[in-house]
C-alpha cells in the first residue's frame, strides 16, 4: 500500500520546513529506514527516513520549496503498484499544517548498510556527519546504546584522522552563531595550567569553510607560544550546523564574531587580549570582524580577499568575466522568481591556479570534505562580488592591523593587501614575502613557512602578550 511521507514537525514551534536537497529520485528503490530527503529549518538540517520499503513513486515537493508540517512531499509503493495521487494525498492533505503526534518525537536511529553487506546501527545525525566527512561508519566502535554509532562518535574519529595525517589537534568545543551550533577546537599552551589568563587568537579559515586547512598550524604554533588559539568550522561546513557548502561572506563574520564571544568568555582567556587571524577570504572576515568589534584587540590578515568583485575579476579574461556576470544575472532572477540558486562547483567560482589545485588535491586526499563540491550556490559568488573589506579597514585603527602576502600569490594577488593597507590606519604593517604562494607555505619544511609563523606570532606578542 503506497505511503505518503510528510514534512516532519522537528520541535514544538516549528510550523514549516523548506526541503534542501532529494538524496532519492522517483523509481529509485528505498529500505524503511533510508534517508530520503533533507529538510531545513532556522536552526538545524535532518534527514528524512523512508517510513517503508519499496519505490519513491513520486516526488511531491522541489528543493527549496517551503511547505507547512504535515504538508506531502513524496510517496514511496510497492514497485508494481498504480498510485492514484488525488486519493493517497487526500487525507494528508486536508490536515496540512497540523503535525500527527509521532512527528513531533526525535528521529529514530536507523540502519547503514556498508558494502560487506553487514548493517550499522548509527543515528541519523551521525550517519550524515559521517558522508561529509568521508568517514567509513564500519570502523567506528558505537558507544550508544546497543552498540550504536553517535554523533561524539563520528567527531572523535573525524579528529583521529586528522592526527593519522599530521595535523595538530585541539581540545574540541562547541558554540553557536544565530542559533547554529558550530565546532571548533581550542589550542592551549602545554603543561600544567598557570592561575595567569592568556591572550587570546581567534582563527578564520578560507573558503573551503572548515579548520583543517592551514588552521591547525598555526593554531599549534601560537599555543607553543603562549597563546590560547581557537579554530572553528563556518556554518555549513565540517561539523558544523546550517545549510551545507553556501559561503556568505556577512554570514561567517557573525560566525566568526561569535567565535571572538566563545573565546572572551574561556576562564583561561583575557577577554580585553584577544585578537583576530584570517587567511584567504578568512583574512576578509577578520578585518570585517575587527572593523565591526573592538574586542579584537589586534589582527592579522594572511593573503586577504578585500574586494571581492575584483578578486574575482582578477581570476577571468575579458570574455569569462562578461559571461559569469551574466551568468549572476540569471540567478539572480531565478532566486527571486523560484526561491533557489543554482549550485555550481567551487572552481567555477574560484577558478585555481594550477599550483593551488594540486595543493587542495593533496589535502583533499586526507580529508574527503575539502574535496571540490559540485554545491555551491551562484548567490554565494553574487555576496563575494559585493564585499568589500578594504571599505571598512581604516574603522580598526587604533587597534593595529598586519597583512601579510606572498609576492608569488597568483590566487590572491598581492594588490588585494597593498590596497587596504593603503586605506587602513596606524599602526599597520604590510609585509610581502618572496616565494610565498597562496598555500605552498602551509607546510613546516617550507623554507617560508618559519617566516609566516615567526611574523604572526611577533605580531601578537607586541600588541596582545604585552598589553
Amino acid at each position: 500500500m503506497a505511503t505518503v511521507v510528510v514534512m516532519p514537525k522537528l520541535g514544538l514551534t516549528m510550523t514549516e520546513g523548506r526541503v534542501g536537497r532529494w538524496l532519492k529520485q522517483p523509481g529509485e528503490p528505498v529500505r524503511q529506514g533510508e534517508p530520503l530527503l533533507e529538510v531545513e529549518t532556522e536552526k538545524i538540517t535532518i534527514e528524512v527516513e523512508a517510513p517503508e520499503s519499496g519505490v519513491l513513486k513520486h516526488v511531491l515537493a522541489e528543493e527549496g520549496a517551503t511547505l507547512p508540517v504535515a504538508a506531502p512531499v513524496a510517496v514511496v509503493a510497492a514497485p508494481d503498484e498504480e498510485v492514484d495521487l488525488s486519493q493517497v494525498t487526500a487525507g494528508v492533505t486536508a490536515t496540512a499544517g497540523q503535525a500527527p503526534a509521532e512527528t513531533a518525537a526525535a528521529p529514530a536511529p536507523s540502519m547503514s548498510t556498508p558494502a560487506g553487506g553487514a548493517q550499522v546501527l548509527a543515528t541519523p545525525a551521525a550517519r550524515k556527519l559521517a558522508r561529509e566527512h568521508g568517514i567509513d561508519l564500519a570502523r567506528i566502535r558505537g558507544t550508544g546504546p546497543g552498540g550504536r554509532v553517535t554523533y561524539e562518535d563520528v567527531e572523535r574519529a573525524i579528529a583521529q584522522r586528522g592526527e593519522a595525517a599530521g595535523f595538530p589537534r585541539g581540545e574540541p568545543v562547541t558554540f553557536y552563531s544565530d542559533g547554529l551550533r558550530l565546532a571548533g577546537e581550542l589550542f592551549l599552551p602545554r603543561g600544567e595550567a598557570g592561575a595567569a589568563r592568556l591572550p587570546g587568537v581567534v582563527l578564520c579559515t578560507g573558503i573551503q569553510g572548515i579548520k583543517e586547512l592551514g588552521m591547525a598550524l598555526l593554531a599549534q604554533a601560537l599555543a607553543d607560544a603562549g597563546f590560547a588559539a581557537l579554530t572553528f568550522d563556518y556554518r555549513g561546513f565540517g561539523g558544523s550546523e546550517g545549510p551545507r557548502w553556501r559561503p556568505l561572506p556577512h554570514e561567517q563574520v557573525r560566525d566568526a564574531r561569535a567565535a571572538l564571544t566563545y573565546l572572551c568568555q574561556h576562564p583561561r582567556v583575557e577577554a580585553n587580549r584577544v585578537g583576530l587571524l584570517g587567511m584567504s577570504l578568512g583574512g576578509a572576515h577578520a578585518l570585517v570582524a575587527a572593523a565591526e568589534d573592538e574586542r579584537a584587540r589586534c589582527v592579522v590578515a594572511l593573503e586577504p580577499v578585500t574586494n571581492g568583485r575584483r578578486w574575482l575579476r582578477s581570476l577571468r579574461s575579458e570574455w569569462e568575466w562578461r559571461v559569469f556576470l551574466e551568468e549572476l544575472g540569471q540567478d539572480r532572477v531565478a532566486r527571486t522568481l523560484t526561491g533557489n540558486s543554482r549550485r555550481v562547483s567551487i572552481y567555477k567560482i574560484m577558478p585555481p591556479d594550477p599550483e593551488t589545485r594540486t595543493i587542495l588535491q593533496e589535502v583533499g586526499s586526507q580529508f574527503p570534505e575539502l574535496e571540490v563540491h559540485p554545491d555551491f550556490p551562484l548567490e554565494s559568488a553574487e555576496a563575494l562580488a559585493e564585499f568589500r573589506p578594504e571599505a571598512v579597514v581604516d574603522r580598526i585603527a587604533p587597534r593595529p592591523v598586519l597583512f601579510l602576502h606572498g609576492e608569488v600569490d597568483v590566487l590572491v594577488s598581492p594588490e588585494e593587501s597593498i590596497s587596504a593597507a593603503a586605506r587602513a590606519g596606524e599602526p599597520k604593517r604590510l609585509v610581502l614575502l618572496p616565494g610565498m604562494g597562496h598555500l605552498n607555505w602551509l607546510n613546516p619544511q617550507h623554507p617560508i613557512f618559519t617566516r609566516v609563523i615567526d611574523e604572526v606570532v611577533g605580531w601578537f606578542r607586541q600588541f596582545l602578550a604585552a598589553a
